[in-house]
């Protein structure tokens, strides 16, 4: 009788190893990839490596300067501010998941100067030269998007401003919109849902874990991060006043557009959609650089006359 109690103990013991594990691997800040590394020996990016080199060329070598301010919670936060000489709009670019702003937006930054823009490349807390230990997948990233507002208030007075997220950064700008004040509009670049239902895709996908193992995972992000991961970017659209230019490739299949679809519907602003037919994750500008472009200038020149 003695071994029925002692092997389930053992199985709690493993299924407490693997939540810690992977909430380990989900949460915990980690080393950042050099996307130059990374691009030659990755399929997805055949064919767009040498757009994407020349693209962070123009930022290595763009006249820029590293700039500082402190998170609600104390955390000191990076960014890299590029100036454009009489410039009335300001774009803030929040990059994706373990990423950094240079990598996700390099063959957008020069795009965005070239339409009178300042541009500032944030560092998300846990990343990059931020401090901070834990990705709170938009949750607490998006009180820094507020503060990071009120800095470009500051820096440029009179300017407009505009939010453009990628993966991660999308569903960041996208919780921010519903309490943000003096944004101008919203560029939501294959975001997801809501931590909850991006993390529980992936333990499916790719690790062949069951649905009611993001349960334990979401008690151990409350306790030990002091966020709740089920917020929604749904429920903050449902609260925003901000004109949203959602972008989302129909290949995702990381973040699947059908999120996208679900964040549209939940938006009660003015919206537009643009899906890309043959975009995987954060490929719409290279697939499809006309369209997107042509959206982009559409949609800031609109919205920030």
């Amino acid at each position: 009788m003695i071994w029925i109690p002692i092997s389930i103990i053992a199985l709690l013991f493993i299924i407490v190893l693997v939540i810690i594990y992977f909430f380990n691997m989900a949460f915990v800040r980690g080393k950042i990839t050099n996307i130059l590394e990374r691009a030659p020996h990755n399929s997805e990016f055949e064919g767009y490596y040498d757009e994407i080199r020349k693209g962070i060329a123009w930022f290595d070598e763009a006249n820029k300067e590293s700039v500082y301010i402190t998170s609600h919670d104390g955390l000191k936060l990076h960014a890299y501010l590029i100036r454009c000489e009489n410039a009335d709009k300001t774009i803030i670019l929040v990059h994706g998941y373990r990423s950094i702003a240079q990598n996700d937006f390099s063959c957008a930054m020069k795009y965005y100067y070239s339409l009178g823009m300042n541009i500032i490349l944030i560092d998300q807390r846990s990343h990059g030269k931020s401090e901070g230990r834990l990705i709170t997948f938009g949750i607490k990233e998006s009180q820094d998007v507020k503060a990071w507002i009120d800095f470009a208030k500051n820096e440029f007075s009179g300017t407009k401003i505009f939010l453009s997220g990628l993966s991660m950064g999308s569903t960041t700008v996208l919780m921010a919109s519903s309490f943000v004040d003096g944004v101008s509009g919203i560029i939501a670049d294959c975001g997801f849902t809501s931590p909850k239902e991006i993390i529980a895709l992936v333990a499916k996908n790719r690790f062949k874990l069951p649905k009611w193992f993001c349960a334990p995972v979401g008690l151990f992000a409350k306790i030990f991060g002091g966020f709740d991961y089920s917020y929604s970017a749904e429920q903050a659209l449902s609260k925003t006043n901000i004109p949203i230019l959602f972008i989302h490739g129909e290949a995702d299949d990381f973040v699947p557009s059908y999120m996208t679809e679900q964040n549209f519907d939940a938006c009660v602003s003015k919206k537009k959609k643009i899906i890309v037919k043959n975009a995987t994750h954060g490929f719409s500008f290279l697939v499809e650089p006309d369209t997107v472009k042509g959206a982009l200038e559409s949609f800031i020149l609109n919205n920030g006359d």
